[in-house]
């Protein structure tokens, strides 16, 4: 009786022994559910008749690194607004450039189901101000690029209340639409905004103040437009202003520059075709961290180039259009940052040019005029 319960206690140890084993040798060759559910990744791809069929519209894509398109461009093609409802299947569209496509308002109630826009280029489309409610809820766009260069796009201030609207914006490209200093305080709410193009605008001096509402503001474009001597006094108090562009404005003088002068932290200025004389180019001697100056066009002489020997992390400068000759090329010596250096069609000589590169062996002096540099 005694062995037969010893033969039991052995048989039953042995008995949970091996059941021990097996419960032990399966949990390390099978993960727990959770851990096997978080190594696995649902790969998402594009629907390829959606791709196909944009292809087929001339679309050219980029993609991001897990294959997925993140930018369709259809610049200039022809296209009409249905065919932008493929746009929708795309999970990670995130970059949509339509410019001088036959996009209507239509159109802009397809993209603006897109949340996940952060660059949308409309410049030169059939767009009004009725069209841009449709863009309200792209909370993710960073960019919006709009023109009127072509006479298709019929936005003017009315259309800026819905654009104020786009509170996560840090560009806005508004370049010859009928946009005044009305619509742009409608824009107020616009904090992250760090870029604004308003060339060829309806915007002048009070505009200019207006800029003041954008704390984070840092490139601006005011060429063609009626800002004079009073705006520049405005903009001066826009610190964070780096570049600046009041190309082709008659209505700014050499009093004007004394305010520029004040804008201490600008990189890049464009004074192309501004009438400013050696008088003007006094004040920008003041810029010490200017890298970048066109004075393509202006009245300067050799008189003024003096003012602009301290500016020494001048990497580029434009001085084609000028009544500049060799012997104003000295002052020019001890810019050693300069990388490109423009005399076209001034009276600087070819030895000139020869002596002036000897002092700047690393820069580009660029002696005849090829067409297109202007601005």
């Amino acid at each position: 009786m005694r062995a037969l319960s010893l033969a039991g206690l052995l048989f039953l140890f042995l008995g949970a022994g091996c059941g021990s084993d097996k419960s032990s040798s399966n949990q390390a060759q099978t993960p727990p559910v959770g851990d096997s559910a978080a190594k696995v990744k649902k790969v998402v791809s594009d629907d390829e008749a959606t791709v196909s069929a944009l292809k087929d519209l001339g679309a050219v894509f980029k993609r991001g690194g897990d294959g997925r398109i993140t930018e369709v461009s259809l610049r200039g093609a022809s296209l009409k607004d249905a065919d932008l409802a493929a746009l929708e299947s795309l999970s990670n569209l995130q970059s949509v450039l339509l410019n001088d496509t036959g996009v209507t308002d239509k159109g802009l109630e397809t993209l603006g189901k897109i949340s996940s826009l952060r660059n949308l280029d409309l410049r030169g489309c059939g767009i009004t101000n009725d069209g841009l409610v449709h863009l309200a809820g792209l909370v993710s766009l960073r960019a919006l690029r709009l023109s009127g260069k072509n006479n298709a796009t019929q936005i003017d201030d009315d259309g800026m209340p819905h654009i104020g609207k786009l509170v996560g914006l840090k560009a806005l490209l508004l370049d010859f639409l009928f946009v005044s200093e009305v619509g742009l305080a409608e824009l107020k709410e616009l904090k992250q905004l760090q870029e604004l193009y308003l060339a060829g605008t309806l915007a002048g001096d009070e505009a200019a103040g207006v800029l003041k509402q954008f704390p984070d503001l840092r490139k601006v474009r005011l060429s063609q437009t009626q800002v004079g001597d009073a705006g520049l006094e405005q903009l001066r108090g826009v610190e964070t202003l780096v570049e600046l562009d009041v190309s082709e404005n008659s209505l700014i003088s050499d009093a004007g520059m004394v305010h520029l002068g004040g804008m201490k932290n600008l990189k890049k200025l464009n004074l192309w075709r501004v009438q400013i004389s050696d008088v003007g180019l006094e004040p920008l001697g003041k810029l010490q961290n200017l890298a970048w100056l066109n004075l393509d066009n202006t009245l300067t002489t050799d008189v003024g180039l003096p003012a602009l020997s301290g500016l020494l992390k001048l990497e580029f400068l434009h001085l084609g259009s000028t009544s500049i000759t060799d012997e104003g090329l000295v002052h020019l010596a001890g810019l050693k940052s300069l990388k490109d250096l423009k005399v076209t069609r001034t009276n600087v000589s070819e030895a000139g040019v020869t002596t002036l590169q000897k002092k700047l062996p690393e820069t580009k002096i660029q002696l005849k005029y090829i067409a297109g540099d202007e601005g």
